[in-house]
């Protein structure tokens, strides 16, 4: 499914924080990341892309690392949500301005009372080894992920479908709310009138002949997970796990072919980033952390152009709250106002980010200022300790009933973002009596810890965010298990209850009250400390024309993949 349409996750979903943000900038625009320059400084002298071997139709896009997911309805991360989009397609997709729109679907009606969605295909779509996609290819997808066995994360797209229990837990052979009305015709009822359903639709259709497989059998579909086979406008030839993913222009491609027939995501970091660029190794490196000292680098590259926009997404601390030392919100919120956010934003991207204080993007719809911006207040966070019962120590750190008030941030490697955080969080804690010990690892094994094992104190990442502003996925108490996406294990009667109320609702004005009282909510329970929006650089050779990423369509998406064209 493709990242705007769902809440992905482990990062989601997920955007390491070095990488994410969403700041002021009032429209998506190009911007060329320095003074004003001539095409000409993109000339074979000046641009070291174009003297690359195979540079006329190769296009190499640096990104973080995958961790080899490359499954529809199994994958947790914003990565391999790339290798997944380019690769299959789902019904719908999305446009510029985030509304959706058909893609293997050439319509679609919504019944009366909002719980049948049936989708007329389009009968021109070939998956990549030449067999036609049908309605018993979506009807497989969409079954995979009923299975008693399925251990993804993205239960919640089919779980109110009709027949969903007897299929999941019983000894029914088909799921009764997908039907098969004929080769182009499919389906589903729902047992919830959703204003959320449109959205599970986006979803990539598996090929039924080459990942057939006996209910149960689920680990027969994950064997298959790093050689996809989809109908896209790529084809996967080869996977080099911490080195590359490599593909094929698909050349029979239903919206026509791309423009180049060669494709390369090659694995870049913080430290590799901007020598790639520099050597000409990338010709577009993905969300380059916006900030000052990394303008100043590009503004020295006169053969490159920053795409800048306003992300949707967010960073954020996590809080176990099954750990009875942060079960009291006084403690979380007394943790957010130690913490002087403002200086640590403005430390790190020098006046490219501002602190955020809910979990819904500024440019989204949903999006409310109207709640408490927990300004760095370290008087009131010892005042909010001090009532919670925790008192300071002989060696400074604050205890009660035995324990203390120290934790362990999980965090990952090669962020910038962290390195700069880890004194700054340590020293504004120290202040009102927290001890804190950051454990670094790497980003595959913080979503382990964190997602499946539930084992941690604190952790941060970021969240990519979805079109939509529904945040089940991620806070519903019904998400609080193992693999699930409400990792802290936050479980709130009246967030429960906006939630459902927000994705019950299909007027838009309603539906914007609703998720204003959800979001006041949250910003008082903290669940998160939410900690920065920024702006997205995405940064591009000269030698790629028409590139234009924006918050709701990245490189993935057909609107951007298929208009770039190599010089």
């Amino acid at each position: 499914m493709k990242r705007k349409l769902s809440l992905i996750l482990s990062l989601v979903l997920v955007l390491t924080l070095v990488m994410t943000g969403c700041g002021k900038s009032e429209e998506p625009k190009p911007a060329n990341g320095g003074d004003e320059k001539t095409e000409e400084s993109a000339g074979d002298a000046n641009n070291p892309a174009k003297g690359r071997d195979g540079a006329e139709d190769t296009l190499v896009i640096g990104t973080h690392e995958t961790k080899g997911e490359f499954l529809p309805g199994y994958y947790s991360e914003t990565y391999d949500g790339y290798v997944v989009d380019l690769v299959f397609d789902g019904l719908i997709t999305n446009d510029k301005e985030g509304k959706p729109i058909p893609l293997a679907a050439k319509d679609w009606e919504i019944s009366d009372d909002h719980l049948t969605y049936t989708f007329n295909l389009r009968d021109d779509i070939k998956f990549s080894d030449g067999e036609p996609l049908t309605a018993e290819d979506v009807e497989f997808t969409y079954t995979y992920m009923c299975d008693p066995n399925y251990d993804g994360p993205r239960t919640s797209a089919v779980a109110d479908l009709e027949g969903y229990e007897e299929y999941n837990k019983g000894d029914a052979e088909k799921v009764s709310g997908i039907e098969v009305i004929d080769d182009h015709t499919i389906a589903f009822k729902f047992t919830k009138p959703l204003s959320t359903n449109i959205w599970n639709f986006g979803h990539g259709i598996m090929p039924k002949h080459v990942y057939e497989f006996e209910k149960g059998d689920i680990d027969a579909i994950k064997a298959k997970m790093t050689e996809p086979v989809g109908s896209g406008p790529f084809v996967f030839e080869k996977y080099e796990p911490k080195q590359f993913v490599e593909f094929k222009a698909n050349e029979d491609y239903f919206l026509g072919a791309p423009k180049f027939s060669k494709l390369i995501l090659k694995f870049t970091n913080v430290e590799t980033q901007f020598s790639e660029l520099e050597k000409g190794t990338v010709d577009i490196q993905l969300a380059v952390a916006a900030k000052g000292e990394n303008k100043e680098i590009l503004d020295g590259m006169d053969f490159v152009n920053i795409v800048e926009y306003p992300e949707n997404s967010y960073g954020y601390m996590g809080f176990n709250m099954r750990d009875p030392r942060l079960a009291d919100k006084r403690v979380r919120q007394a943790l957010t106002y130690g913490f002087n956010r403002e200086q640590f934003a403005e430390v790190y991207y020098q006046g490219f980010a501002q602190v955020c204080n809910i979990p819904i993007s500024q440019v989204s719809w949903a999006y409310t200022d109207e709640v408490n911006e927990y300004k760095y207040d370290p008087d009131k966070a010892m005042k909010l300790l001090d009532e919670a019962g925790w008192k300071v120590g002989k060696d400074g750190i604050r205890e009660k009933d035995g324990k203390k008030l120290e934790f362990v941030w999980s965090t990952h490697t090669d962020s910038k973002y962290v390195e700069t955080m880890i004194p700054m969080l340590k020293s504004d804690w120290e202040k009102i009596g927290v001890k804190v010990e950051a454990d670094i690892m790497e980003f595959a094994a913080l979503s382990e810890k964190v997602y499946e094992k539930q084992d941690f104190d604190l952790y941060n990442m970021a969240w990519s965010l979805g079109v939509d502003p529904d945040a089940y996925e991620i806070f519903h108490s019904s998400q609080d298990q193992k693999g699930g996406f409400n990792s802290v294990g936050f479980k709130n009667e009246e967030n429960d209850k906006l939630l459902e109320q927000g994705r019950a609702e299909f007027d838009q004005e309603k539906r914007a009250e609703i998720y204003k009282k959800w979001s006041q909510v949250i910003n008082e329970e903290l669940p998160y400390m939410f900690l920065t929006q920024a702006n997205r650089w995405d940064v591009a050779n000269k030698r790629v024309k028409n590139f234009e990423t924006s918050p709701f369509q990245d490189i993935q998406d057909r609107d951007v993949i298929l208009n770039i064209e190599l010089e």
